[in-house]
């Protein structure tokens, strides 16, 4: 008769203890989401961001700074002329790539 209430009380505390770890948890894993979000605010309040964005999204550079700009259909137009005729098996290739270098 004793040991059913002693049962019942210790499965209560296990449960309760279980949903305190599981509480616990979720409160580090909020503070690490804290803790991340609080260096991308400050990262983006920095000077090193507004930087950044300037360059990226306004195409601005410092002073004596020389920019380059390379545009894609330009990449893909000199790799065609540089790939050779495209009548060429992928066998007769890959022959190449292997025994005439």
């Amino acid at each position: 008769m004793i040991s059913i209430p002693l049962l019942r009380n210790y499965a209560k505390q296990r449960a309760v203890a279980n949903e305190i770890a599981g509480i616990q948890k979720e409160i580090n894993d909020f503070e690490s989401k804290n803790k991340d979000l609080s260096e991308m605010l400050s990262y983006l309040q920095s000077n090193a961001s507004l930087e950044e964005q300037a360059r990226l999204n306004l195409g601005l550079k410092k002073p004596g700074e020389k920019v380059i700009v390379i545009n894609a259909k330009d990449m893909a137009s000199s790799s065609d002329a540089t790939a050779g005729p495209e009548e060429t098996s992928n066998f007769i290739k890959w022959w190449h790539y292997f025994f005439k270098h």
